[in-house]
């Protein structure tokens, strides 16, 4: 089973969590990468899934240019 397959399985619960914006498979890594508004978020991200290491990275409130 790849990073790719275990974050595709899991994207939709990751992205209901209040303050994560955006998920993400690094492959090179093996680690799945979640974007979150603020560390309070951040501490609602698991640290593994399915073996999978989690990186959370705090990146604020992301607001639509133009």
């Amino acid at each position: 089973m790849s990073v790719a397959e275990v974050k595709a399985r899991h994207e939709s619960r990751l992205l209901s969590i209040p303050g994560v914006l955006g998920v993400a498979a690094d492959t090179a890594r093996n680690v799945i990468v979640v974007y979150v508004e603020s560390e309070e978020a951040a501490a609602r991200v698991p640290g593994e899934i399915e073996g999978f290491p989690v990186e959370v990275r705090v990146v604020g409130r992301v607001v639509p240019l133009g």
